[in-house]
């Protein structure tokens, strides 16, 4: 089974904090809250890819997230290409649904 996280959002209500850093990837204890996500999907035996839907504006820093883990299951990012909440997509058409 695949699992599709959506991280496409901007987070505009938790500015400042999120300008320059995506939800996902805050700081929960020293370490992002997505990790406690992905930690949690890899000891389901039914998930065996694990896809990050986010946005141009972020793309970057979840690649270095990703460089700078370790997962058991593989994780793919996919760029929606977006750069703002206006031209932003559906969470289905990301993956091409």
């Amino acid at each position: 089974m695949k699992c599709v996280i959506l991280c496409g959002g901007y987070a505009t209500r938790l500015y400042p904090l999120t300008l320059d850093t995506p939800k996902p990837l805050l700081l929960i204890k020293g370490k992002p809250l997505l990790n406690y996500i992905i930690e949690k999907l890899e000891k389901t035996y039914e998930v065996d890819e694990i896809f990050i839907a986010t946005n141009d504006k972020f793309y970057e820093h979840f690649l270095r997230w990703k460089s700078s883990n370790s997962f058991i299951k593989k994780v793919k990012i996919i760029n929606n290409e977006t750069k703002t909440n206006e031209t932003r997509l559906g969470g289905l058409e990301i993956c091409g649904l």
